[in-house]
Order: structure tokens, then C-alpha cells, then sequence
């Protein structure tokens, strides 16, 4: 039962009034002595005070959910702390569901945030979509609940989508590497069935074919996006001759870091990286990382404009046909990328 200030008041042996005082810290002529006894008496009854704010007179607080898959990813955080900047901007409030790439926790965050009544959705979908998963996200458009999809694209669902050219991505860093003289070039990057690894991987394809340097499907490794795919990917294509690598993102390049202190090589000297997501994972490293920018401020900024604008639709109108919004990644220079010099190509010749 709710302890209220008048049991207090008959535990302590004193009136109501006086309880109320000491309790908000009143000013009153109380003596120090009977303070501390009314207090421990609340302590003891364990006495919550009420709030003193009054919730209904706030109006509706507008909010919006968003499911990241990945809580160890300095891209997802940052990508997931710029989007709750852009909302709250526009006085939204962001749910964050985080999912380790888990398609069961995906399922339950999308459940929950629906239960939740938020407003619109921002979805960045886990590495695998299986059959019920992708039922959910459509039932989640039957339902009227404005949805965007942010990174990843999800097989078979249509709605706006937003995120960099990972195609044009992975042409640039690729282009890059050839630009130092390399042409021994590998590429690290996530599951062969997730969308970026797909597109970044068309892009290297793009830039090898536009440089008559011939595709060899033994130089592309698909992994987790994750330390040790890079440290492992990297021991593979070590062995077929590699000078130069596109890492999937800057974990799998911290990965290749390892592998070469493992094996005393040098980078850039012996072996060429450019990393992907530029995050501040790339000016930690022993030689700063050159590394492939998404615009992730942009890309979270553009989610929460195109979302707020679903919200908003008058229910009577037509709404706009779904559309996708691709942005231009850069590379940021740093270290890590050297010319090829009388070493690599010793090493090249090994192919």
C-alpha cells in the first residue's frame, strides 16, 4: 500500500504540516533532531514522494523508433547518434532498439516499438531477412506506420530508402589502390547475401574491369564485417599475392593491421589498406587509415526529413510514390596506401 505523509506523520509522532515541510525542504524552525527522525521514519516506510510535474498538461510527445543492428559498430552508433540529433531538432524523441544482427531480436524490437505507438519507423535491417521478417516489415506498411529504410535494403520491401552509393563506394577505393600502382588487389567484405557487401563488391569489379585488370574471384573474401574476418580474410589473400586491399569497413582494416604485425610487414610499405566508414577508429591506428566517408550525417539527415514527411501526409491525399536516396561517399587520405614499390611487386609475382 502507497505510504502517504499523514502515516508518516503518526509513525513520527508529529502533524502532517510537519512532515510535508521536511520532506520539500521547506524553510521552517524544525530542529535539526526531529528532521532527521521524520526522514528515517520515511526511509523505513520507504515513502516515494510524488512528482511534482503534471504530465497532462504536456501534449503529445512525438516519437519515433529505430532498430540498429549492430551496438559495437562505430558507423551504426554514429549513424544512429546523428539521426536522434536530426529528430530531436524537429522535437521527435527516437527509440533505439539495438539487435546484434539478430533476425529474432529484430523481430521483437520491430513488435515493440509497434506496441509503442511511435509515430515512424527508421529501419536498418539485420545482415539476414528471413521469410517472417520480411512479412513483418510489410505488415508494418498494411498497418499505416510511415517506415524508412536506412543502409540496407530489404528483399521484396518496397518503401523510401536511404543510403550511400556503396557501389560507387567500393569503385573509388578500388580506383584508389590503382592509382598507387597497384594491381594485385583484394577485397574484405560482410556475408556474400547482405546488400553493401554485394554493391561494394560491384564496384571493385567496375574499377578492375575499367583498369583491364582482370576479376579473379579468389581475391574477394566474405566475412562478418568484424576484427577478425579482416585478420582472417587478410591470411588468405596474403597467399595469393595481394599488394593492396579494400577493407569492408574499418574493423576489417584493424584486422589487416593485425595480420601484418603478426607476419612483421610494413604499411604501407609491404602492403597497401583503405578502409571503409571513416570513423575514428582510422586516426588510432599505428599508420592512420585512408578510408571510404559515408556521409553519414547527411544520410541520417535525409531518414528523418523523408520520414517526418510520411508522418505528416494528409491521410486524403495520394501519397508519393516510395523513392531511393543514394548519397556520394569520398575518400578521406591518410597513411595507409603506399606506392608499389620493388618489395610488393616481388610479392605480386607470387599470383
Amino acid at each position: 500500500m502507497k505510504v502517504k505523509v499523514k502515516d508518516i506523520a503518526k509513525a513520527a509522532g508529529v502533524s502532517p504540516t510537519t512532515v510535508s515541510l521536511v520532506l520539500n525542504n521547506r524553510p521552517s524552525r524544525i530542529a535539526e533532531d526531529t528532521k532527521e527522525h521524520i526522514l528515517r521514519v520515511a526511509r523505513e516506510m520507504q515513502f516515494q514522494k510524488e512528482s511534482e510535474i503534471d504530465f497532462s498538461e504536456f501534449k503529445k510527445v512525438k516519437t519515433l523508433g529505430m532498430v540498429v543492428p549492430d551496438v559495437m559498430s562505430s558507423f551504426y552508433h554514429r549513424l544512429a547518434e546523428e539521426t536522434s540529433r536530426h529528430a530531436f531538432y524537429q522535437e521527435y524523441t527516437v527509440f533505439q532498439c539495438y539487435t546484434n544482427d539478430d533476425i529474432q531480436c529484430f523481430y521483437m524490437a520491430v513488435e515493440g516499438l509497434m506496441a509503442k505507438n511511435v509515430d515512424g519507423i527508421i529501419i536498418i535491417p539485420p545482415r539476414t531477412m528471413d521469410k517472417e521478417n520480411v512479412k513483418l516489415l510489410k505488415s508494418l506498411q498494411k498497418s499505416g506506420v510511415p517506415m524508412v529504410l536506412l543502409d540496407r535494403a530489404a528483399y521484396a520491401v518496397f518503401c523510401d530508402f536511404v543510403t550511400a552509393d556503396n557501389k560507387h563506394g567500393g569503385r573509388i577505393a578500388t580506383e584508389y589502390l590503382i592509382k598507387h600502382g597497384h594491381t594485385g588487389i583484394g577485397c574484405l567484405v560482410g556475408e556474400a547475401n547482405v546488400y553493401t557487401s554485394r554493391k561494394r563488391v560491384e564496384g571493385y569489379r567496375e574499377a578492375l574491369a575499367a583498369a583491364k585488370i582482370p576479376f579473379d574471384k579468389d581475391l574477394v573474401y566474405y566475412g562478418n564485417y568484424d576484427i577478425e574476418s579482416g585478420r582472417a580474410g587478410m591470411e588468405i589473400l596474403w597467399e595469393k599475392g595481394v599488394t593492396a586491399v579494400v577493407a569492408g569497413n574499418d574493423l576489417m582494416a584493424y584486422g589487416v593491421y593485425l595480420f601484418a604485425k603478426e607476419h612483421h610487414l610494413s604499411i604501407p610499405g609491404d602492403l597497401s589498406v583503405i578502409g571503409y566508414d571513416n570513423t575514428e577508429l582510422c586516426g588510432l591506428m599505428d599508420v592512420p587509415l585512408t578510408s571510404v566517408d559515408q556521409n553519414t550525417d547527411t544520410m541520417a539527415s535525409k531518414a528523418v526529413e523523408v520520414l517526418l514527411r510520411r508522418i505528416e501526409e494528409p491521410a486524403a491525399d495520394e501519397p508519393e510514390p516510395a523513392r531511393n536516396y543514394y548519397f556520394t561517399p569520398f575518400v578521406v587520405e591518410r597513411d595507409s596506401v603506399g606506392e608499389m614499390n620493388q618489395s610488393s611487386a616481388k610479392h605480386s609475382e607470387m599470383r
